[in-house]
C-alpha cells in the first residue's frame, strides 16, 4: 500500500480494501470534491503543514458546534479562525460538512494504525475478525471526528491530533470487542477473577500445556481448590476484576492445603503462604495462555478498557514515539548480552519461557528451568521500565508518575516498543542473510513482478504467487536453515537447539518475506 505523502492526499483520500473475499492490498481512493477544496486552501496558505490544517478543520467543527448550540449562526457567514487569511475562511453553510469530511480523510491512517494494533493484540480472534473488520470498527469510532477529538487540547504546544486519535481509536476498538465478543471478555479477567472462573478440566489442561508434569499436577489442582474454598471476596455485579488474596487468605489456603495432603496421603511436602502464592501465579499464567491460545502473557490487555488517559497516552500526544523508541533502544543495548538474547527469543520470536529454557540450558547454567527464565525476564523488564521512567522524567519533567500504578500503566507500551525493537534486530539479521543468499535475485524478481501487477490488476497477484509458490517455498527453507545457524552462532546456542521451535521460526521468516515482497495477505 502506497503511503500518503502530501497534504492534498491526506485530506482528500480514503482507504478501500476492495472486495473482502479477495486478497487485495488496500488502495487510496480520491474524493474529487475534497481534492478541489484542499488544493484551494493549500494555495492560500502554502507554508502550512498537515497539523495546521488538521487543527484548522477541528476548530471549524468546534465553532460550528458552538454556534449551533447557541443558535447564532447566519447563512453565508464565513468561519473566522484566528491566524488565517480571509481567503482561507470557508462559507459557514458548507464549512462544517467539508471540515468533517477532510478530518475523516486525515484520520484514515490513524484508523489503519489502530486496526493493525488491534489485529496484533487480539491474535486469538483472527478467525473472527480480519483486518478489514477492525478497520471498519476504527472508522466508526473516528466518526464524527469532532466527537472523537472533543477533549483534544489545541492550545497545548506539543499536542498532535494524529497521535491523540490513535490512542483514542485503539481504546474504542478494544472496548467494542470486549463488549460484544465473549472470547475477548475472557482475556479481560483479572488474575484471580480468571482463576475463580476456571473449571477443573480447564486448569488441568492448561497446566499440562504449560509443562507441569503429572507428578506435580495434583498439587497445583489442590491449591486451586483450596483457593476456591477459602477466597470468597465480595464482587460488584458484573465485575470480573478481583483483588488478589491478602496474606491472611494465603495462610488459610496453605493451612487448608496441608490438611488435605495429610488426609489424602499426598507424597508431597507441606507448603508455606509464599509457596502458595508462587503456585497460584503459575496457575494464572497457564490459564491465560490456555484461554487465549497465546504464548505471551495478557498483561498488555489489563489497561485497555480504562477510559482515562495515562501518562503514556500524554506522551503519545506529544509526538514522543520516536524519542521513546530511541530510549528503549539504548536501554536494551545496556542490559547484559544474556538478557538481550532472552528478550529477542521471547519478544522477537514469541517463544514461550519453557521453550527458551530448553534452548538455553546447554550453555547457560543459570537458565535450566522455566521459572528461572521467567525470573530473569521479569528482572530485565523491571530494570528497563525503571530506567525508562527516569529518562522520560528528564525529557518531560511535566509528566508526573504519582504512584506504582501509573508506572505499570506504561508497561504495555514499553513491551510493545521492546517487541518491535527485537523484531527489527532479527529482521536485520535476515536482511544480511538475504543479501548474501543465492536466492536474492529470485526475491527481487518476484517483488518487481508483484509491484507491476499491483499497478495493473491486484487480482493477478494471488495467481502469480500461486505459480511462484514452489520457488518461494525453496527460498523460505534455505532462509530457515541459514537463520537458525546464524542465531545459534550469535547467541552461543548448542547446535540444532532451535529445531524445537522450527515452526515459529518459519512463521517469522514468512512475515519477513511478506514485508520484502510488499504483499500482505488479508484476513
Amino acid at each position: 500500500m502506497k503511503k500518503r505523502e502530501d497534504i492534498i492526499e491526506k485530506f482528500s483520500t480514503f482507504l478501500s480494501f476492495g472486495n473482502s473475499s479477495s486478497d487485495l492490498n488496500p488502495i487510496w481512493q480520491t474524493d474529487p470534491n475534497l481534492e478541489r477544496c484542499i488544493k484551494s486552501l493549500v494555495e492560500s496558505e502554502p507554508d502550512a503543514n498537515e497539523e495546521f490544517w488538521a487543527q484548522y478543520f477541528l476548530k471549524v467543527l468546534r465553532k460550528a458546534s458552538t454556534e449551533e448550540d447557541t443558535e447564532t449562526k447566519a447563512n453565508g457567514d464565513a468561519v473566522n479562525i484566528d491566524g488565517l487569511s480571509a481567503s482561507t475562511r470557508l462559507p459557514f453553510t458548507t464549512s462544517s460538512l467539508i471540515a468533517g469530511r477532510h478530518m475523516s480523510a486525515y484520520l484514515q491512517e490513524a484508523c489503519l494504525w489502530a486496526s493493525q494494533k488491534a489485529y496484533q493484540r487480539f491474535k486469538y480472534l483472527r478467525h473472527k475478525y480480519p483486518l478489514e473488520e477492525y478497520f471498519q470498527i476504527a472508522n466508526a469510532a473516528a466518526n464524527p471526528p469532532g466527537k472523537l477529538l472533543k477533549n483534544f487540547n489545541v492550545e497545548y504546544p506539543l499536542t498532535n491530533i494524529e497521535g491523540y486519535a490513535k490512542t483514542a481509536i485503539i481504546r474504542l476498538i478494544s472496548n467494542t470487542i470486549y463488549q460484544h465478543d465473549i472470547e475477548a471478555k475472557r482475556g479481560k479477567f483479572s488474575d484471580y477473577g480468571l482463576l475463580k472462573d476456571l473449571n477443573a478440566k480447564e486448569l488441568r489442561e492448561a497446566l499440562l500445556s504449560k509443562g507441569i508434569n503429572h507428578k506435580k499436577l495434583n498439587s497445583y489442582c489442590l491449591v486451586w481448590r483450596c483457593l476456591d474454598k477459602i477466597y470468597q471476596p465480595t464482587r460488584s455485579q458484573g465485575s470480573r476484576s478481583l483483588e488478589p488474596p491478602n496474606q491472611q487468605h494465603l495462610q488459610e489456603i496453605a493451612h487448608c492445603y496441608n490438611q488435605q495432603i495429610n488426609k489424602l496421603d499426598f507424597p508431597t511436602a507441606p507448603v508455606s503462604s509464599e509457596k502458595v502464592q508462587s503456585m497460584l501465579s503459575t496457575c494464572v499464567r497457564a490459564a491465560r495462555d490456555y484461554r487465549t491460545k497465546r504464548f505471551l502473557s495478557l498483561e498488555e490487555y489489563d489497561n485497555i478498557f480504562d477510559p482515562t488517559l495515562t501518562p503514556w497516552d500524554t506522551l503519545i500526544q506529544e509526538e514522543a514515539w520516536k524519542q521513546v523508541n530511541s530510549i528503549i533502544c539504548k536501554l536494551f543495548a545496556s542490559i547484559p548480552e544474556t538478557g538481550q538474547i532472552m528478550l529477542k527469543l521471547w519478544q522477537g520470536l514469541s517463544l514461550t519461557q519453557t521453550e527458551i529454557a530448553t534452548i538455553l540450558r546447554a550453555n547457560y547454567p543459570d537458565l535450566q528451568k522455566q521459572y528461572q527464565v521467567a525470573r530473569q525476564l521479569s528482572r530485565y523488564n523491571q530494570s528497563i521500565l525503571k530506567d525508562l521512567v527516569k529518562e522520560l522524567k528528564k525529557v518531560h519533567p511535566d509528566i508526573c508518575f504519582h504512584n506504582e500504578k501509573d508506572i505499570e500503566n506504561i508497561k504495555d507500551a514499553m513491551n510493545e516498543c521492546i517487541r518491535s525493537h527485537c523484531q527489527k534486530l532479527l529482521y536485520s539479521t535476515l536482511d544480511i542473510i538475504g543479501e548474501k543468499s543465492p536466492e536474492q535475485d529470485k526475491l527481487l524478481a518476484i517483488s518487481h513482478e508483484i509491484q507491476i501487477l499491483g499497478k495493473q490488476n491486484y487480482q493477478q497477484i494471488s495467481i502469480f504467487l500461486s505459480e511462484a509458490s514452489s520457488v518461494l517455498s525453496q527460498v523460505k527453507q534455505n532462509l530457515i536453515i541459514s537463520f537458525k545457524n546464524e542465531l545459534e552462532k550469535n547467541m552461543n546456542l548448542e547446535q540444532n537447539s532451535l529445531e524445537i521451535v522450527n515452526q515459529k521460526i518459519s512463521e517469522f521468516i514468512e512475515e519477513w518475506l511478506k514485508s520484502k515482497l510488499y504483499f500482505a495477505k488479508q484476513g
